[in-house]
């Protein structure tokens, strides 16, 4: 007996592969040494980093650009305070333009906040 399930799952189409633009990573980099990240390694093709701490520790799977859980983290490991506006995200220590994506903007402003830490 053939599961219809099945059928479907071997249907689906391969995840695209996303690569984080140069900007972004640099972003990246700053807000992950502002929560004391060692190290940043890079994952091709998956948009996301792994960050290495010096007590050997790892997080793997870290993006808080793309991730609101991890920006949520990002925000309250660094005690940031965010207030987002009708047109515009402020953070403690930036000022972003929105656009149509609200989260995003929120995810971006807390980013740069943690990278000018």
């Amino acid at each position: 007996m053939r599961n219809e399930i099945y059928d479907e799952l071997d249907e689906l189409p391969a995840a695209l592969r996303v690569d984080i633009p140069a900007a972004d990573l640099a972003l990246l980099e700053r807000a992950a040494r502002a929560i004391g990240a060692v190290r940043v390694e890079v994952i091709d093709g998956e948009g996301y980093v792994n960050l290495h701490f010096d007590d050997g520790s790892v997080l793997h799977s870290w993006n808080p650009l793309v991730f609101s859980g991890d920006a949520l983290d990002l925000a309250v490991d660094l005690g940031l305070r965010i207030e987002p506006l009708k047109n515009t995200v402020s953070g403690r220590a930036c000022s972003a333009i929105a656009t149509r994506d609200a989260r995003a903007d929120v995810r971006h402003a807390i980013t740069q906040a943690a990278a000018e830490l």
